[in-house]
C-alpha cells in the first residue's frame, strides 16, 4: 500500500552461474551460503548478521566480487 514494500521478491541474477531465482532458503549455520542461487536468509538470532538477505550463490562478479557480497 503506497508503495512501502514490495509487491514481489526480485529475482536474484547471478548470470552464468545460476538461473534467476526469486526462491530463498534459511541459513541457519555461520557457514557459506548454499550456493543454489536466489535468494539466502540469515535467522540465526543474536548473530551479528540476524535478518541479513544476501544473493545465494558464492561465484564471483566480472570484478571479482562475491555475490554474497551484494
Amino acid at each position: 500500500i503506497g508503495g512501502k514494500y514490495l509487491s514481489a521478491v526480485p529475482p536474484a541474477r547471478t548470470p552464468y552461474y545460476h538461473p534467476d531465482a526469486s526462491t530463498s532458503v534459511l541459513e541457519s549455520g555461520v557457514g557459506s551460503p548454499t550456493d543454489a542461487g536466489g535468494w539466502a536468509y540469515r535467522d540465526v538470532q543474536g548473530g551479528a548478521n540476524f535478518g541479513m538477505i544476501i544473493v545465494n550463490c558464492s561465484h564471483t562478479d566480472s570484478r571479482g566480487s562475491a555475490w554474497t557480497s551484494y
